[in-house]
């Protein structure tokens, strides 16, 4: 089966992903503002599809009024590295506000990932800037295993990503979808 691979084309993303791409490989110095504002515009190219606004007007004597809110039904549950990747999603609750942040190290997964709420509740999207190790697997498997997680609610989205990570997914999980700019 196939696998859903979203590459974003957007050329202000592609430019600062590869400002990011190249200060990693050359081990330069990041500018937090780039990595927030891709962090925004990535955001919102995976969301804007997913989100569900309401509609709502509100009616007084002399004038009518009309509000645009966010489905408070749902709730998303944001997995990354925290550490890594800060500066990337400080301001993602400016557009998601029923969002919530799990820590996970993507390099030491060792029986780290357990969440005690009920994950069929949530739309998960899994974070990781370069996804070059299999430890998503384990934690697609964990998902999908000990939850029963539909994986058509879980988003995979990183900067760059292994073609092997890929393969492997495209075998074993091929509903997942996956956001990415760059595949190595």
């Amino acid at each position: 089966m196939r696998l859903n691979i979203h590459t974003f084309i957007h050329p202000t993303i592609q430019t600062l992903a590869y400002e990011i791409i190249y200060q990693k490989s050359h081990k330069q110095p990041q500018y937090t503002d780039n990595e927030k504002t891709l962090g925004m515009l990535i955001f919102y190219e995976i969301l804007r599809k997913w989100l569900t606004i309401d509609h709502i007007y509100i009616k007084k004597v002399d004038i009518l009024k009309e509000r645009h809110l966010l489905n408070q039904l749902d709730k998303y549950l944001i997995i990354t590295n925290i550490i890594e990747c800060y500066n990337i999603l400080a301001d993602v609750r400016r557009i998601l506000p029923e969002s919530y942040l799990k820590h996970i190290d993507f390099n030491n997964i060792n029986n780290t990932f357990y969440y005690n709420e009920e994950l069929q509740k949530y739309k998960i999207i899994i974070f990781e800037k370069f996804l070059k190790n299999y430890g998503i697997i384990e934690i697609i498997n964990y998902l999908q295993k000990s939850n029963q997680i539909n994986l058509n609610h879980v988003k995979i989205v990183c900067l760059t990503c292994n073609n092997n990570i890929l393969k492997y997914l495209a075998k074993k999980h091929p509903q997942v979808n996956i956001y990415t700019i760059k595949i190595n």
